[in-house]
């Protein structure tokens, strides 16, 4: 739920967990910090969180501790990272980190590790061509002694930046934006950072955080430590930039501000809403024929209009998804977000083997874009390898809670329960991405066979007549061209369908 529907005193109860997960929070102490009783925070939790307190801060440190793995340097240990996000008991967060992933925590450091191996990335380096936001990293305040230790973290910032692509860092007088920060040291080694980022267009400092940490991990400042605040700041930057190319005149926008116009639009997966993207991407590719962004996203677009049944010419959309991907490819300068794009393009296009190349690539580049693993998901349930496509979905729900795609991740685990004949599973989480994105009707073609399979007659056809009043002429033979499933998958999503009454062809 939105935080802006929850009670105030339920708000400040979960900015004081978010804030400083690692405490020990008892109930009596939370509840006094939000000036309420005891009884009434439980309450309220239980009514508007679906957990109490405890269960709630459990998770989230839980969460914690997946991200800290995920983009874990080669020296962590899991110990040390589960002590920090505040578990004492280790045997008993593994139990519940296993429970909760299906992995053990050294199962996901392991992995992670793996990945970095031998991984070379190329120089991060943007063509001038390219425009991009522009950001200065200040020089961060020191203050004790041992912040010292640390006082290139600005420097490392800035890298992290130019290695995502979407951010062109330059001296302060030519930034649209400047990120600055303190570091305070005290005499037992720990510290505390505090980053904000400025707006010097209007003047508006619009985020800001805040990290804890220890100079006796000193990789932690110098590696992971920046990624996440680079991450942090390049989603910051970006709902800026789309929000403030909404606002002006459309014929004053550069290729840029026309691609950041459409990105909603396309993440909507609304008919007319795609095709109001795709007229903004052709005037921004022919402002900007050199960048590799707004072409991967149109073809991405084209790809959810065929394979969404948005049109009634699939397969010339889906040539058109190609065709895009193919020269977002020739122009792509190891940008993570294109070859993500390029991933989804060449995905819905239905060619699976070039869509790893550049989803590997993306993740390679950043491995903390919940896009990319969430695309990563897709791919993996398209290939009918159910476990390893809902691992890739939880982590990308996982990396960023609040993404607008997370619906689709939610469907991609339904279809991965559905390809492992877990139908009551499929529809939980089919009906719990309605729930998210209730507008994505197109949805209900699994759903329904779901429900039939599961047994449930009286709700598949509930959610058959939702499908047909949308999409009154398609047929079974249609859906089975849609979307690149095995066969398997899409012979029992035929039976299902026809069970209700579609017509195959």
């Amino acid at each position: 739920m939105s935080l802006q529907f929850l009670p105030h005193d339920l708000k400040r109860a979960l900015e004081f967990l978010r804030a400083d997960p690692s405490r020990s929070w008892t109930i009596g102490e939370l509840a006094k910090s939000c000036g309420m009783a005891p009884r009434t925070l439980q309450k309220r939790f239980q009514q508007f969180i679906g957990r109490g307190p405890l269960g709630f801060l459990r998770d989230l440190r839980l969460d914690l501790v997946r991200k800290e793995l995920l983009a874990a340097s080669r020296s962590a240990s899991v110990t040390e990272i589960a002590m920090r996000a505040g578990f004492n008991h280790l045997s008993r967060f593994a139990t519940e980190y296993c429970r909760r992933y299906g992995e053990t925590p050294s199962a996901t450091l392991r992995r992670s590790q793996e990945t970095l191996r031998d991984v070379r990335l190329p120089p991060a380096s943007l063509s001038m061509a390219i425009n991009r936001p522009t950001l200065a990293v200040l020089p961060f305040e020191l203050i004790g002694a041992h912040a010292k230790r640390v006082s290139d973290i600005a420097d490392e910032i800035a890298a992290a930046l130019l290695r995502l692509r979407c951010i062109t860092v330059v001296t302060p007088g030519r930034a649209q934006y400047h990120l600055r920060g303190k570091i305070r040291g005290d005499n037992v080694g720990s510290m505390r950072i505090t980053a904000l980022l400025l707006d010097v267009v209007t003047g508006r400092y619009v985020w800001a955080d805040h990290y804890n940490g220890d100079d006796s991990d000193l990789s932690w400042f110098h590696d992971r430590l920046p990624t996440r605040m680079a991450l942090a700041v390049e989603r910051s930057v970006q709902a800026i930039e789309i929000d403030r190319s909404c606002r002006k005149d459309v014929s004053l926008l550069d290729s840029w501000g026309l691609t950041m116009r459409a990105l909603p639009r396309a993440l909507s997966l609304e008919p007319a809403a795609e095709g109001a993207a795709l007229e903004l991407l052709e005037q921004a590719i022919q402002l900007a024929p050199a960048d590799p962004l707004p072409v991967a996203l149109a073809a991405w677009c084209h790809g959810l209009r065929a394979g969404h049944h948005f049109t009634s010419r699939p397969e010339v959309e889906r040539e058109r998804a190609r065709t895009l991907a193919a020269l977002a490819a020739k122009l792509s300068f190891n940008d993570p977000l294109a070859e993500t794009l390029l991933a989804a393009g060449y995905t819905l296009a239905h060619d699976i083997k070039t869509a790893t190349i550049h989803i590997e690539r993306a993740l390679m580049l950043n491995g903390g874009s919940s896009w990319a693993w969430g695309r990563s998901g897709w791919i993996e349930a398209y290939s009918g390898q159910a476990e390893n496509a809902i691992e890739r979905f939880q982590i990308a729900r996982t990396l960023d809670p609040y993404d607008p795609l997370n619906f689709l991740c939610a469907i991609g685990i339904g279809a991965a329960h559905f390809e492992a004949a877990r139908y009551e599973q499929a529809v939980h989480w089919f009906t719990r991405a309605l729930s998210e994105h209730p507008t994505a009707v197109w949805n209900n073609r699994f759903l329904v066979p779901a429900y039939v399979l599961a047994g449930r007659r009286d709700e598949a056809k509930q959610s058959f007549a939702a499908f047909t009043h949308a999409f009154p002429n398609l047929t079974i033979a249609q859906i089975r061209a849609g979307l690149p499933y095995s066969i398997g998958f899409l012979d029992r999503v035929a039976e299902g369908l026809e069970t209700v009454g579609m017509h195959y062809s």
